[in-house]
């Protein structure tokens, strides 16, 4: 359920299952809105401006579609689908169930790009002109397809992506992070699944229309740089250059998931110019033994999860997990206590100088902790070494002393 609160006109907003709507209120005229909680699914909720009003939006899947609801009356505002839309898209023939990411790029308040991913292991972009009526109001197209004509290459986006705004070398760019996985065949084993960081540059290229611009085909899964085998921290310097120049040159990268039947079924986070997600694995005598030989239990009958912290720009690992002196493809995950389907990850600022990251009931600090003599305290598991490096040496002030303890990780 969405709870919207219309802090002006003291009116409640109950949007309940797929896009029903309850309002309780009184009448009233608002200019004004806080939306609080974004569980509903495949829903963003964000505001536009239509001509010169500002309107509280609902943007979310409905069907192979996507439609723009008005909040306070519940009319849909733009409709978009394979035809008889206000924008008709023929890719769209795949239902979209995951988060809609909005980006709103100029910080006015305002939704300007909109993303999507669906059970076609396809992802759009929708741009928003806010100012504009009617059909200008919205333009979009395909971004990516990462389906093939294969069973193993049969991939679905059950989850949304993040995305963020990156600059590298003085170039901009939105990046988006995205993992694969049949979430209503748990236990397949037959696809392989990846995880995805794609580029889009089109966000800051206009063509002579003024329009935001896609690449002239769909971004495949080929197209992207397969870090899979971690060649970029190899010790041979040649090899490591020409895996440099490669992944520069490529719109992203993606992780070939490793386990059997390996897939992400949750939205990934960006954070710190790194990439938190998790896996879900079921169950095999492979990979019951990997858990046995971490002297973890295993039950064959659920499957298990992995949590992942990988580098942004390279899917590299940011730490050398176990300890080994090498930094590998090993070192990205490390296997959690919990069996089934991880739940979202969650990030908790009780603390700010001590912010938590949990998983269902699996919590652990975010950033390296250090005792009264300023002694780094060892973390207790790989789950707390993992989730460390994610905010790493926390800079905070110290009130006896107004001076940085720690300073922030580089």
């Amino acid at each position: 359920m969405k709870i919207f609160l219309d802090l002006v006109q003291w009116r409640i907003t109950l949007l309940m299952g797929l896009c029903l709507g309850v309002m309780i209120a009184p009448p009233a005229q608002a200019d004004d809105a806080l939306v609080a909680d974004d569980s509903l699914l495949s829903s963003t909720f964000s505001k536009v401006r239509i001509g010169s009003e500002v309107k509280a939006v609902m943007i979310t899947g409905g069907g192979n579609g996507i439609v723009i609801v008005d909040v306070k009356t519940g009319t849909t505002l733009y409709e978009i689908a394979p035809s008889n839309a206000d924008l008709n898209i023929s890719e769209m023939q795949y239902s979209i169930t995951g988060r809609i990411a909005a980006v709103d790029r100029d910080r006015d308040g305002l939704a300007d790009h909109v993303y999507v991913a669906d059970l076609g292991g396809q992802i759009f972009r929708f741009d928003i002109y806010n100012g504009m009526t009617g059909r200008h109001l919205v333009k979009g197209g395909l971004l990516a397809d990462f389906n093939g004509d294969t069973e193993a290459s049969n991939r679905r986006f059950y989850s949304g992506p993040d995305v963020t705004n990156i600059v590298t070398e003085g170039k901009s760019y939105f990046v988006i992070a995205i993992g694969s996985g049949f979430q209503y065949q748990p236990s397949n084993t037959a696809v392989q699944d990846s995880f995805y960081l794609l580029k889009d540059k089109g966000v800051y290229i206009k063509d002579e229309q003024g329009h935001y611009t896609f690449p002239s085909t769909a971004i495949g899964h080929d197209d992207l740089f397969d870090v899979t085998a971690h060649q970029l921290t190899a010790h041979d310097v040649g090899g490591l250059n020409t895996a440099q120049a490669s992944l520069q040159l490529q719109l992203g990268w993606r992780i070939d998931l490793g386990g059997s039947g390996e897939k992400v079924l949750t939205v990934p986070i960006i954070l710190n110019h790194q990439i938190f997600f998790t896996t879900y694995l079921p169950n095999s005598t492979d990979a019951c033994q990997s858990l046995i030989n971490k002297h973890s239990d295993c039950d064959f009958s659920v499957g298990h999860a992995r949590a992942y912290l990988v580098d942004l720009l390279t899917g590299n690992a940011v730490v050398d997990l176990n300890q080994d002196r090498q930094t590998t493809s090993i070192d990205r995950y490390t296997s959690l206590k919990q069996t089934g389907m991880v739940s979202k990850t969650e990030i908790v600022l009780n603390n700010l100088a001590k912010p938590m990251v949990c998983l269902g009931e699996q919590c652990s600090v975010a950033v390296i902790e250090f005792d009264q003599e300023g002694n780094e305290i060892p973390c207790s598991h790989e789950f707390a070494c993992l989730t460390r490096e994610i905010f790493g040496r926390f800079e905070r002030i110290q009130p006896q002393s107004w001076t940085t303890e720690i300073e922030r990780k580089p």
